[in-house]
């Protein structure tokens, strides 16, 4: 009759420790990962010099958005000139301007959420200056990279 007792025992310890064992808080769910702010900080350079551009036109031309499947494309051509490190840098309040479709924070800007349906959007991009042919680039991002730099040869 012990034998019995001791078995259930032992099935019991083994089924406790395939469920993760008795240490439960209640089925409280993960903690939430807080969204996070993007931007993309493009560089713009000439591939046979190697030196950078200065005062090339940079613009977001559209987003696809994952969390709505929208692909919104920018209602104003507003471009910005690379400085005299040939870089433009669009922050999330600058992507929140371009009106692409980004869900933004309470300070208007441009975030990505953590949730698996909410945590990549791809950016497009146009370069162009007076007497080049444009450069369209697509940039993706997502929850665990919201800031990227993209280098974009141009000549």
């Amino acid at each position: 009759m012990l034998l019995f007792p001791r078995a259930l025992s032992v099935l019991a310890v083994a089924l406790l420790a395939a469920c993760g064992g008795g240490d439960d808080d209640g089925g409280s769910p993960p903690p939430q990962r807080a969204p996070r702010p993007v931007s993309i900080l493009v560089e713009v350079y000439d591939p046979t010099t190697n030196f950078v551009w200065e005062n090339v036109s940079v613009r977001v031309v559209e987003s696809d958005q994952e969390w709505s499947g929208c692909t919104c494309a920018n209602p104003v051509q507003e471009w910005y000139l690379t400085d005299a490190a040939g870089q433009v840098l669009f922050d999330e309040f600058a992507l929140a301007r371009a009106d692409v479709g980004f869900v933004e924070d309470g300070a208007g800007g441009a975030i990505l959420g953590a949730h698996h349906a909410e945590d990549q959007a791809t950016v497009v991009l146009e370069i162009d200056a007076v007497g080049f042919t444009p450069v369209i680039v697509e940039v993706p991002l997502s929850w665990s990279v919201p800031d990227v730099l993209v280098e974009v040869p141009f000549n």
